[in-house]
């Protein structure tokens, strides 16, 4: 991908909140066209109104777990109406600790759709030829660190975070020859809605020891972005089928 232009089309979802409204404000302040997806229409509204150039961010509402299948004629779509994808940030999901004793296989089917399978199914969309941009285009899977982690309760949500790298992998040499590339980014715990709920629940003492296990203090959304961008982009461009892990020295 050159540099970010309004010919550079950027696909980012989970754009409402998080790492992926980072991502899309960022590409968007760099001056790609950015097709910002979420659940939420009111979150995307206001994502759209915050950002440095709004006639570059359109926001395209979706819950990607329903009508998983058609996720790839979804990309097609949007190609038809915005142009060809030079970018794909599959940034959409939840943490979820599951123990084992509450294990249950349907709450982890849709972990494993929203983190695995509607990434995936994005993928098959982006790599047909007629969507996206052809050499240098990039995608970038939002993994976890919980795929490193040994912590209670993340059999499931660290076992779809490490297929996501698995996949990762598989898929660098398959989109190779096409001049794609693809990669993923690991990262522990950030701040986020997300996070600041889990900490809200912890006694203060616990609260003091989670911090104190990140050497270089808790990541921001933003700092995750700034790796994502760069997979985005030609400073990257001999990168593939890699993960990279950003933790703040924890694991």
């Amino acid at each position: 991908m050159t540099p970010l232009t309004p010919e550079s089309r950027i696909l980012v979802t989970g754009a409402s909140s998080g790492i992926g409204k980072a991502v899309a404000l960022l590409c968007n302040q760099m001056g790609a066209t950015v097709i910002a997806n979420g659940r939420d229409q009111a979150r995307l509204q206001e994502l759209k109104i915050s950002c440095e150039h709004p006639e570059l961010l359109h926001i395209e509402p979706r819950d990607l777990l329903e009508d998983m299948d058609s996720l790839p004629q979804w990309v097609t779509d949007l190609r038809k109406k915005y142009g060809k994808l030079c970018g794909l940030v599959c940034c959409a999901g939840f943490a979820a600790v599951i123990p084992l004793r509450a294990y249950d296989r349907n709450a982890a089917a849709d972990i494993y759709d929203i983190h695995v399978h509607a990434p995936l199914l994005l993928t098959k969309g982006f790599a047909d030829k007629r969507n996206n941009m052809g050499q240098g285009s990039s995608i970038v899977f939002l993994s976890s660190a919980a795929a490193l982690a040994k912590e209670a309760g993340l059999a499931a949500y660290g076992g779809a975070k490490a297929a996501v790298q698995a996949a990762t992998i598989s898929l660098s040499r398959e989109l190779a020859p096409q001049g794609l590339r693809i990669n993923a980014v690991a990262p522990a715990m950030v701040r986020t809605p997300m996070s600041e709920k889990y900490f809200a629940m912890l006694s203060p003492e616990s609260r003091e020891q989670a911090l104190a296990a990140y050497p270089l203090g808790i990541g921001t959304p933003e700092d995750v972005a700034q790796t994502i961008t760069f997979l985005l982009g030609d400073a990257s461009k001999w990168v593939t089928g890699q993960t990279i892990v950003m933790d703040g020295g924890r694991y």
